[in-house]
C-alpha cells in the first residue's frame, strides 16, 4: 500500500482534513446506521439539558471518527478536548486532563486502547461518578482526596476495539461501529469537497476517484487533492474523467 492509498495520516494532512470535514451530523455522508443512532442519543441528551453518554467509536483508520467527535461535541454546543492514548502514559497525565474540563465538555481520547492500566482505572472513576481520587502525600502518611469533577461526555475512537479492557468498554453508553463507504457515498463526498476546494468537478471523476479510494473518506480526500494538482499543472483546470484517470496512473 503506498502512501496515497494509506488510510492513516500525519499531522499536515489531519490539518488540511479539517477544512473538509463536516459540522453537523446532518452534514454527514454515509454510515446511516451510525448517524440515526448518534442523532437519538445527542438529541436525548439535549432534551434532558445533561451532557450525553459516553461514546466509543471503532473502525478503521479514516472513515471519520474524529470528525463524529468533533460533530458531538458541536451538537452539544460543548468544548472539545482532545488526547490520545499513546499520549496518557501516567495517571497524573490523565488527571492533569481531566482537572481542566467545565461542564458540558468533550473529552476525545484517540487510540483509546492504547491508554496506560493506571490511568485507565483512572478514567473508569471519572466517566462514572465524576470524579478522581488525588493522592497526597508518600508512603504510610499519603491520603486520598477526592476531587470531584463536572458532568461531561467521553469519546473514544479506536482501531481494535477487541483490545479495550471490558470494564472500560462497559462504560461507553453508546459504541458505535463504523464500516466501508460505498462508492456511491465516497462520491458524494468527493464532490462536496471539490466545491470547498473550489474546484470544478465532473461527476465521471468523482466516480472514479471515488472507485479507488478502498472505502475511506481520507484516501478520496487525499486523491481529490492530487487529481486537483494535476488538472491545474498539466490539463486544462477542470477536474475530469481525463485529468482523474492521469493523475490516479502517476499517484
Amino acid at each position: 500500500m503506498n502512501e496515497y492509498t494509506n488510510s492513516d495520516a500525519n499531522d499536515i494532512e489531519r490539518a488540511q482534513e479539517a477544512a473538509l470535514r463536516p459540522k453537523v451530523l446532518a452534514e454527514f455522508v454515509g454510515q446511516e446506521v451510525v448517524r440515526e443512532q448518534l442523532s437519538l442519543v445527542l438529541e436525548a441528551a439535549v432534551r434532558r439539558e445533561a451532557p450525553s453518554d459516553h461514546v466509543l467509536l471503532a473502525g478503521p483508520p479514516g472513515l471519520g471518527k474524529t470528525t463524529l467527535a468533533m460533530i458531538i461535541a458541536a451538537e452539544m454546543s460543548g468544548a472539545l478536548r482532545l488526547t490520545s492514548g499513546p499520549a496518557i502514559q501516567h495517571a497524573g497525565d490523565l488527571a492533569a486532563v481531566l482537572s481542566s474540563l467545565q461542564e458540558g465538555d468533550v473529552l476525545f481520547i484517540d487510540e483509546i486502547h492504547r491508554l496506560a492500566r493506571t490511568a485507565e482505572e483512572m478514567l473508569y472513576l471519572a466517566m462514572e461518578d465524576f470524579r478522581v481520587d488525588v493522592m497526597v502525600g508518600k508512603g504510610p502518611g499519603a491520603t486520598s482526596i477526592p476531587l470531584p469533577l463536572p458532568p461531561f461526555t467521553v469519546v473514544g475512537a479506536t482501531t481494535r476495539a477487541g483490545m479495550l479492557p471490558a470494564p472500560l468498554r462497559d462504560r461507553f453508553g453508546y459504541t458505535a461501529q463504523l464500516d466501508f463507504y460505498s462508492v456511491p457515498e465516497l462520491a458524494t463526498i468527493v464532490e462536496r469537497n471539490a466545491i470547498k476546494l473550489d474546484a470544478e468537478l465532473e461527476p465521471a471523476a468523482a466516480h472514479e476517484i471515488a472507485s479507488r479510494s478502498r472505502g475511506t473518506p481520507r484516501v478520496a480526500n487525499r486523491l481529490l487533492r492530487r487529481v486537483q494538482d494535476w488538472a491545474q499543472v498539466r490539463g486544462s483546470g477542470v477536474l475530469d474523467l481525463e485529468a482523474a484517470k492521469a493523475a490516479l496512473k502517476v499517484f
